[in-house]
This record gives structure tokens, C-alpha cells and sequence, in this order.
């Protein structure tokens, strides 16, 4: 398997399955204590004790683990993933931090990279193909260069957010990272510099940023993922960003939709994927938004999008993939100056 896009994207259905394994061997948690609380309910006072204090500690914290999971965070109720489910929270343990000549900043060890490639130089190629992307756009639609406030939406350990350290440096930008990854943003503040502006966010649309106070907020396959209030969140992107300042993300479109085709029976690529991509070769809907809350993936036909976002920013383009590494279309878009 010799496309990095591809590989890096398999690299990813460990962990899924992984999770979906813990998955259920918690519900037999939740079912072995069910199963006692019923034996519980038809027993005298003291029986239940019995049955409370012959259960095992580990049992028990499973199955609350699960509920908490479950039903107090996400995908339930929308707010972000939390560093764990337990009832007390520590530290996460990271592993060593990876220094690669003429880097300024570390890479996060492989098993902290979330299916991102273990290679390191696949990693550092991935995401400075992004970030160039993203720097030929400023760089076209800018009104200036020096000094520019920029925001990366969803920007897990800092694959992207990284490459833009000599701006930082040279240019004096002023560097945000945003994820609903509590982790990824834990790993941020322990290896980045402090005056990288990094905070956990929630799927609901709010950011804890002044009116105007931004001039690029980028993305890399948020907007795939976001089924539910798109426009609200585009409407609050928009309030953070100054007049004039751009919008940089990245969706599904067509070209997506026919890349999963082509990829279709690549071990583990349809999951969370709408059926319908094995039935039909063309999109047959304007938009199709499949899962739910936690897990979702989200496509448009490019000129839908075109005009659905045009309502809230002015859409600068809708640019095809832009590098050999990419399948996702790109918007350009711009807060109106009036």
C-alpha cells in the first residue's frame, strides 16, 4: 500500500476497533450488575448487601465508567471527550515526546498521534502539506502578514498547528489550537511553547474568543464530521473573526465520495461511511450527513455548499484537493469588511 493518504487513514481502524471492543466488554459490565440489582430487588435488605459486597470493585467501576461514557458526555449530549470517564481524573500518560533534527518542536510519540502515521517523516510531510495549503491562502488573500492572530480548528496534537512555528517566530502571529480532544489538548500543554493559545472546545457551537478578534481560522476535516448545527458554528466562526478575515476548512464533496469509492474494499474504510457510497457512483443527494453526535461523516455536492455557506461568509472559492496526500475540497471563505 503505497499512497500515504490511504495508509495513514487504515492506520486509524486499530483504535476504532479497539474502542468498539471496550465498548462491549463494558456492556457485559453493565449487564452483570443489572442482572445482580434485579437478583437485588426481589431479596431482603440484607441479601442485597450480600450481593452488593460479594461484586467485584471492578465491575462496578466498569459498568459506571460505561454511563458516564454513555450517556453524561459523549456522543449522548454533545459536549466534548473528556481525558477519561472515571469518576476520579489524573494525569493521562503520554509516551516520550520524539525529537527529530531541525525540528523547533517535539512529535508526539506514535501511540499519541490518534491514526495519524507512526512514521515520524510521513507525519511531518502530512502535515506541512496542510499547512502550506492553508499559507498559499493567506498569503493570496491577506490584507497583511505581519502580526496575524490564526486559529486551528480542531487541531488535535498539532500536526498542522506546528509547521506554523516560524510565523510565530518571525512574524509575530499569535498561534490558537482548538480540539474537543481534552487529550490532545493535555499533550499541547505539556510540549508546546506557553504562549501557544491551546483550549478544549465543545461540538456545541461557542468558542471562549472575543468578537473580531481572529484574522484566519483554518481547519482539516472538521466540517466532515460536524452533522449537526454547521450553520450555527459557521455563524460563530464568523463572530470571532475580524472583518476581512478568512475562513479555511476543508469538506466532503464529490471528490471524497469518489475516492471511498475507489477505496471501497480497503479493509475497515467504509465504517461510519453512508452505505450509499457502495450504491451509487455519482452523490444522488445534495448533502448526506451520516452517524450521530460522536462519530458522523458529512458530504456536499461542491456548489451546495457553495451556496449554503455563502448565507453566513462570503465564499472566496471552493478549491479541489489541493496536494497528493488529500481528497477533501477546500473553502475559502471571508468574513464581509462591512
Amino acid at each position: 500500500m503505497t499512497n500515504p493518504l490511504l495508509r495513514g487513514l487504515v492506520q486509524a481502524i486499530p483504535p476504532l476497533r479497539r474502542m468498539r471492543d471496550r465498548q462491549a466488554e463494558l456492556s457485559k459490565a453493565v449487564e452483570d450488575l443489572a442482572r445482580a440489582l434485579e437478583e437485588g430487588r426481589a431479596a431482603s435488605t440484607s441479601r442485597l448487601d450480600s450481593l452488593a459486597a460479594s461484586m467485584p470493585r471492578a465491575t462496578i467501576e466498569q459498568a459506571l465508567t460505561m454511563v458516564r461514557a454513555e450517556y453524561t458526555v459523549m456522543p449522548r449530549f454533545g459536549f466534548h471527550q473528556p481525558i477519561d470517564y472515571l469518576e476520579t481524573t489524573v494525569p493521562p500518560t503520554f509516551g516520550p515526546p520524539v525529537s527529530v533534527p531541525g525540528e523547533a518542536l517535539p512529535l508526539p510519540a506514535a501511540a499519541d498521534r490518534y491514526g495519524y502515521p507512526a512514521d515520524d517523516a510521513t507525519y511531518l510531510s502530512m502535515g506541512r502539506l496542510d499547512a502550506d495549503m492553508f499559507k498559499a491562502q493567506i498569503a493570496r488573500h491577506a490584507t497583511r502578514r505581519d502580526g496575524l492572530a490564526v486559529l486551528d480548528f480542531g487541531c488535535s496534537v498539532g500536526r498542522v498547528l506546528r509547521h506554523f512555528e516560524p510565523e510565530r517566530r518571525d512574524l509575530g502571529w499569535t498561534l490558537h489550537g482548538v480540539d474537543v480532544q481534552a487529550t490532545c489538548i493535555e499533550w499541547l500543554r505539556l510540549h508546546f511553547p506557553q504562549n501557544y493559545q491551546v483550549f478544549t472546545g465543545t461540538v456545541l457551537p461557542h468558542l471562549p474568543l472575543p468578537d473580531n478578534s481572529l484574522d484566519v481560522i483554518y481547519g482539516i476535516s472538521v466540517f466532515t464530521h460536524v452533522k449537526y448545527l454547521w450553520d450555527a458554528w459557521l455563524l460563530e466562526l464568523k463572530r470571532v473573526l475580524k472583518p476581512g478575515g478568512l475562513l479555511l476548512q476543508t469538506i466532503h464533496t464529490e471528490n471524497a465520495w469518489a475516492f471511498y469509492r475507489r477505496h471501497k474494499d480497503v479493509p475497515g474504510i467504509m465504517q461510519h461511511l453512508p452505505p450509499a457510497i457502495l450504491e451509487h457512483e455519482a452523490m444522488p443527494h445534495d448533502w448526506i450527513h451520516r452517524g450521530d453526535i460522536g462519530i458522523s461523516q458529512a458530504f456536499w455536492k461542491a456548489e451546495v455548499a457553495r451556496r449554503f455557506w455563502g448565507r453566513y461568509l462570503e465564499v472566496i472559492d471552493v478549491l479541489p484537493p489541493q496536494h497528493q496526500d488529500s481528497f477533501q475540497d477546500l473553502m475559502v471563505c471571508r468574513k464581509p469588511a462591512g
